[in-house]
């Protein structure tokens, strides 16, 4: 009787864990925290790049715009090409980040999201800023298209406050 018990709270914590791993892939919110969830690793932890694979579409692409001897400059990146940075020291190290704020539009199919983000690495350095997320809802789930972020360049004084509301 016992091993029936210890058997069906295994199965009951299982069927959970994979039910609550699905509602991930149900809500736009969910799923694009749930980036910053697996970028965030402590020292000496590894980044799961197989679960991060896991919320984008094959074909997603990953742009960071930014500013380079004062001129806008912009850097894009396949998903295999992005997750292969994020096999990168850097993020041995450790590496944290979060939502500030998001605002969602949502439509037949295709959500687009603005975040805004803190993020800190291992040498404290601080770093705000704004990421835009594109999404579509294809088999029974979202799947995040394409990633487009900038770095704050006045430690996030300089981003619109409607950005750092959820």
């Amino acid at each position: 009787m016992k091993q029936l018990t210890l058997l069906y709270f295994f199965l009951l914590t299982f069927s959970i864990s994979c039910q609550n791993n699905r509602d991930v892939y149900q809500s736009v919110k969910k799923i694009t925290n749930e980036t910053q969830r697996l970028v965030s690793v402590k020292e000496g932890e590894k980044i799961d790049t197989a679960s991060f694979r896991k919320l984008f579409l094959p074909t997603a692409n990953f742009t960071v715009v930014g500013v380079e001897n004062g001129k806008q400059i912009h850097e894009t990146m396949t998903l295999n090409e992005f997750i292969e940075t994020l096999t990168d020291e850097y993020y041995s190290k450790g590496y944290f980040e979060t939502n500030k704020g998001q605002i969602i539009e949502e439509y037949n199919g295709i959500a687009h999201v603005i975040q805004s983000f803190y993020g800190e690495d291992s040498d404290g350095v601080r770093d705000y800023g704004v990421g835009s997320y594109q999404l579509v809802y294809s088999n029974n789930r979202w799947w995040i298209a394409n990633m487009i972020w900038t770095s704050s360049r006045n430690k996030g004084k300089d981003i619109p406050k409607k950005y750092f509301k959820n």
